[in-house]
């Protein structure tokens, strides 16, 4: 046999040993592969014990876990996380939510819930509970809480729970939107019981302590907010203050 033959078959030996050594150690690698996929997916070592609710204070723990539809014992590698969000966040006051895993049997689910901020009387006695985004967080026929502006004079207005308010014309709706947020902002709403609206779109602020604070719209309110702060920290029961011409504050008692 020549010296070309003998390498080539010395090569044939080789390449086939090799190739049997690597198929076994193959073979080792899948079985370790089934073997642990087997024991993190369906072994009890991995079950769910335990759901943690953070960041929840209007909804109720049960509710936002009920809304997730992660049940105690499915194994926590076949949660599907964007998923649970996206269930979670259908509810009115959910703003933002996030799942995060602790191995081996523990979840949480943090979520950041919306701030209700003024409320809507709307026809039929039903209240409407909106936040300063104007996201409608639900309908009762009970006034729940007078620590929060209404909004009345508003003619044009449609709504669904856990969508943002219809309010014609929408340049209205921004502008009251304004208002409630300057309001929060420095700290005045707890001040105001309520944002009227007049058939000419101008708006005034009525005061817990029986005043007017004409305001004209949320452009001058902005101008004016360190004038409105002062006044009703300072203020008489029972006056009238206009502020909408953009000029000094002229002011007159109520009559009425």
């Amino acid at each position: 046999m020549s010296k070309i033959c003998k390498k080539r078959a010395n090569y044939r030996r080789h390449r086939g040993f090799l190739k049997g050594r690597y198929g076994i150690i193959l073979l080792i690698f899948l079985f370790f592969a089934l073997i642990t996929g087997y024991f993190f997916l369906y072994t009890d070592f991995f079950a769910i014990r335990e759901i943690v609710v953070h960041g929840n204070d209007y909804i109720e723990e049960k509710e936002i876990i009920k809304l997730s539809h992660i049940d105690l014992g499915m194994n926590i590698f076949m949660l599907n996380k964007s998923n649970v969000e996206d269930k979670i966040r259908r509810h009115s006051f959910v703003k933002e939510a996030s799942v995060s895993l602790e191995l081996p049997d523990r979840i949480i689910l943090t979520i950041q819930e919306r701030d209700l901020s003024c409320i809507i009387p709307f026809e039929d006695g039903i209240f409407i509970y909106i936040d300063e985004e104007g996201v409608v967080l639900e309908k009762s026929q009970v006034l729940k809480s007078y620590n929060y502006p209404l909004i009345t004079g508003l003619e044009d207005v449609s709504f669904l729970v856990g969508k943002t308010i219809d309010i014609t014309p929408s340049w209205l709706k921004n502008a009251l939107l304004s208002i409630v947020i300057l309001l929060e902002k420095n700290q005045l709403s707890q001040h105001i019981s309520e944002i009227h609206v007049l058939e000419d779109y101008s708006i005034q602020l009525y005061t817990k302590s029986g005043s007017v604070i004409i305001v004209g719209d949320d452009a001058i309110l902005e101008k004016k907010i360190n004038f409105v702060k002062t006044f009703v920290s300072q203020e008489l029961p029972n006056s009238i203050v206009d502020i909408s011409h953009g000029g000094d504050p002229v002011s007159k008692p109520r009559n009425n």
